[in-house]
């Protein structure tokens, strides 16, 4: 018999290799070792060609995308006429297009795999190789990163929701214990990384996350597990744990005392107050500039800090006024709602399926939270972790819709009468 060879499967390959390398590139070594510029634009959109060809050019949009395609002609537009700094607006516009590729590309993966693992893999070992730069060759006094280029709240984030990543994967139906052992090595490195990091936020996310999943996926985890093997984990961890703690508190003993110092007055110190602040200049500057905004990134003229408003409601509402909030809202709210209502028939008939679900909803409501304190369209890390939630929305609704279609035709089938 005469083989032949699948083209679509060799070019979508192809283009989750080239996006990998994409990914490492900029998510990583460009903040580690050095930057080219352009680069990352030329590897993202190396990355998407083949994906393009693997689909027969036949483009996969979900109307959170379409939502924010809009929205960025839309602040675009708006910008030319309102906005104080033009080269703000565009370099900052330029980095959301790349987020919106790196979009694309995610609904694809996750289209066509019916999963979203894949970009989970792809972002959990980017941040365990920041996790590794950070605990081994860290630079920094009080909070350690990896260079000046890339703020330690964006590292202890992305740590964060990697662990929330690895968390979601452990949840199997098949208990492999090669991927226990990778998953809690990857976590504590993560965990000890964000420690260094000193990030409070981060600290606070992966707490929870961690707790909800104990309780949440206790039956898929450690129920499985016999009790003797249960017990030997547990005191494994613990002995991990507290040789982990000893290194670390002699290793970093002035990063520990301050970071104990941040996490007991939280919301009390100078650059918390300075965050409320900036918070609440962002909420007059909507209210001075209510249907248009000031212009992407331009709210820090307009406030006395000079600088951005920490917060992603009150920039996008100052920075593009009620028709900005109202495309960027709708493009987050959907993919939730999607989850919600996908889950109402999941829950029913696959309880392993409606644990993830239920676990990816957590993860998302985290990343809601986090931008009370960060700002999604400014920084790739976040808006790639809202990509992957809102892939997964759109697998969940489309596979849903057709569960709903084949039960009604089969009670369609059913209602007819047989006769002889």
């Amino acid at each position: 018999m005469k083989r032949t060879i699948d083209l679509r499967f060799s070019f979508g390959g192809l283009s989750k290799f080239l996006f990998v390398i994409y990914v490492l590139y900029a998510f990583f070594f460009r903040y580690a070792f050095f930057a080219v510029s352009g680069l990352s634009y030329v590897l993202l959109m190396i990355a998407i060609i083949p994906q393009l060809i693997h689909d027969r050019f036949q483009l996969r949009f979900n109307k959170s995308f379409l939502a924010l395609l809009i929205f960025a002609l839309y602040t675009f537009l708006s910008g030319v006429f309102v906005a104080q700094d033009f080269e703000e607006l565009f370099s900052t516009l330029l980095s959301f297009i790349e987020c919106l590729g790196v979009f694309y590309l995610i609904v694809c993966y996750v289209l066509s795999d019916g999963k979203p693992d894949f970009p989970m893999i792809v972002f959990i070992v980017h941040a365990f190789l920041i996790a590794y730069f950070v605990v081994f060759r860290g630079v920094g006094k009080w909070r350690i990163g990896i260079s000046e280029a890339l703020n330690v709240n964006t590292i202890g984030v992305s740590l964060a929701f990697s662990i929330g990543f690895i968390l979601y994967l452990l949840i199997q139906k098949k208990n492999k214990p090669i991927k226990w052992i990778i998953g809690l090595v990857a976590i504590a490195t993560m965990l000890v990384g964000i420690m260094l990091t000193a990030s409070k936020k981060a600290i606070i996310c992966s707490a929870v996350l961690i707790i909800l999943w104990i309780i949440l996926c206790y039956r898929f985890t450690f129920a499985k597990i016999p009790l003797a093997l249960r017990f030997a984990v547990f005191a494994g961890i613990i002995v991990a744990g507290i040789l982990v703690y000893r290194w670390y508190t002699s290793t970093y003993a002035q990063q520990v005392e301050y970071m104990i110092n941040r996490m007991s007055g939280l919301y009390v110190g100078e650059s918390d107050q300075a965050r409320i602040e900036m918070i609440k200049e962002g909420f007059w500057v909507f209210l001075s500039h209510p249907f248009f905004g000031v212009g992407f990134n331009n709210a820090r003229f307009y406030i006395s800090y000079a600088a951005y408003t920490h917060c992603l409601y009150a920039e996008v509402l100052a920075c593009t006024g009620v028709i900005g909030a109202i495309l960027f809202g709708y493009a987050i709210i959907r993919p939730w709602m999607n989850i919600v209502r996908a889950r109402k028939t999941i829950k029913t008939r696959d309880s392993f399926q409606n644990t993830r679900v239920v676990f990816l909803l957590t993860i998302f409501f985290m990343f809601l939270l986090i931008n009370l304190t960060q700002i999604a369209f400014y920084e790739q890390n976040l808006m790639f972790i809202y990509s992957v939630c809102t892939a997964f929305a759109t697998q969940l609704s489309m596979s849903n819709k057709k569960f709903v279609a084949n039960n009604e035709m089969d009670r369609s089938f059913a209602a007819i009468p047989l006769t002889n």
